[in-house]
């Protein structure tokens, strides 16, 4: 009784402290989010710095900033916040991306710029976020972390159990991890309300949440696989279910607004991303086909043809057959330390290596060796092209596959190489151009023109949003990924 009694009083101790509050967003009363306004701008101005670290650095063309924080103006003025200061960042990345911090900072990556069709479908995206803030739906989760982790104090005093601490903890940290399906829904409708009082016409966000779908059944054919390696798109903490969709076109019946009257804006958003990079910058590498080059590193290396690869500010992944993986990178390395000590002492320590090897890779030292890490068998190689920094290859398989891959794995790390600079000042990135459809053009004659070696209707529909119903009319915008 006196143990039960005590895990009440803690818990409505903890409710007591957070109080309640009515969110002008959601019109509902709640319990009030235990970290206040000014906490929510201090935990958002220091997650920033790292946000941009992790996505690559902020995208370098201040025009298309300057247009995305216009787009971002207007929508916030017509939310139910539109005190609270927005500061949006246009990020230097091509995973399709957006997501809000508490305190009103607002991401857009360039990659979901590429596949947007117009302002209002920006701005359905953007609202959907600010929607998240207004909501406090990140400020409820750290309150739903912050509940759990005190309920797991109590039930650890109580039980005299850690392993009790352990699991809620577990628990508090996935609640962090993503929003829950009720706040996705809910953000789109305060979204698509958004949209209707900013003079957009508000049918945008089921739009662009039918051209996401579209992009996830197409990166699933080109890749063959259900998920992109990076898991930071939008597409994975945003999924555009068929369910989501029809929410979102029932809250644009709602507002009243009919379909085809709202401001959708094509022709400044067109004009506005023409030049824009596609996929990878120089800046970080850049994925061609089955080769990685990096041309301020001057290295390159190449996988096989059926593996996938995926390019990120820390590190290049690479995906095949088997639930095969590479991870590539760099690092530092003492200078005067020998290659293979580096590889057993630094990097690979603690880890039970077999079959040391010192070699020589395209006129570089390097070291080899194998090892069990967690559920694969796996290779690890370290190359030194320059005195101080390393590059390494851990590569694994599953001991299902036994040495099927090997070979190829294998192949992969020498066939690292340095670049000419002749090959690095070629390298160039991808860019967005924006085509006028003329008399005769076709789908098939435009996506012709998509430097691409592969899929290239496929990809020229989705990246305008073509359906099977949409068909093209000279004098049309359009969008053409060309060097």
């Amino acid at each position: 009784m006196l143990r039960r009694s005590g895990f009440s009083l803690a818990l409505g101790a903890l409710l007591f402290l957070a109080g309640c509050t009515t969110n002008p967003a959601t019109g509902r009363t709640h319990i009030a989010p235990l970290m206040s306004p000014e906490q929510e701008e201090r935990a958002g101005a220091e997650a920033h710095p790292k946000i941009i670290e992790t996505y690559g650095g902020v995208y370098g063309d201040e025009r298309v900033g300057a247009y995305v924080a216009r787009v971002t103006s207007r929508i916030a003025k017509g939310s139910d916040r539109p005190d609270i200061a927005y500061r949006v960042t246009v990020l230097d990345s091509p995973i399709v991306n957006a997501f809000a911090l508490p305190g009103g900072y607002v991401y857009v990556t360039r990659g979901l710029l590429s596949l947007v069709d117009d302002e209002a479908e920006l701005a359905g995206v953007l609202g959907h976020e600010i929607g998240h803030v207004v909501a406090r739906h990140s400020a409820q989760r750290q309150t739903a972390a912050l509940g759990a982790s005190v309920v797991g104090a109590v039930l650890g005093a109580v039980v005299g159990s850690g392993m009790v601490n352990q699991a809620v903890s577990m628990g508090g940290q996935g609640l962090l991890a993503s929003y829950s399906r009720d706040q996705e829904f809910e953000a789109d409708s305060i979204g698509v309300r958004y949209l209707a009082r900013a003079g957009y016409d508000p049918y945008a966000e089921a739009d662009f949440l039918q051209t996401m779908d579209a992009q996830e059944q197409l990166s699933a054919l080109i890749s063959r696989q259900k998920q992109s390696g990076s898991g930071m798109d939008w597409l994975a903490s945003h999924p555009a279910t068929p369910d989501r969709v029809a929410a979102a076109r029932a809250h644009a019946d709602e507002t009243g607004v009919q379909p085809g009257t709202g401001d959708r804006q094509r022709e400044s958003f067109m004009r506005a991303i023409d030049g824009l990079v596609y996929g990878d910058s120089p800046d970080n590498g850049i994925v061609r086909e089955q080769t990685f080059m990096h041309p301020k590193l001057r290295i390159a290396f190449s996988v096989p043809k059926d593996f996938v690869m995926t390019n990120t500010a820390k590190a290049v992944i690479a995906q095949g057959p088997g639930k095969t993986v590479v991870k590539f990178d760099a690092a530092q390395k003492a200078p005067g330390t020998d290659i293979a000590s580096y590889l057993t002492s630094v990097w690979a320590k603690g880890v039970e290596l077999q079959g040391l090897q010192r070699l020589t890779i395209n006129g570089m030292n390097a070291a080899a060796s194998t090892a069990v890490v967690g559920e694969y068998n796996a290779q690890l190689v370290a190359i030194e092209a320059e005195p101080g920094t390393v590059y390494r290859f851990l590569m694994g398989t599953k001991p299902e596959a036994g040495t099927r891959y090997n070979a190829a794995l294998r192949g992969v790390a020498m066939s690292f190489r340095r670049l000419s600079e002749a090959e690095a000042r070629a390298v160039k990135p991808l860019r967005i151009r924006i085509a006028t459809v003329q008399p005769g053009d076709t789908v098939a004659t435009l996506a012709a023109r998509m430097a691409f070696s592969d899929y290239k209707v496929e990809r020229f529909r989705v990246l305008n949003g073509l359906g099977q119903d949409r068909q093209l009319k000279p004098g049309m915008l359009v969008k053409i990924v060309t060097d």
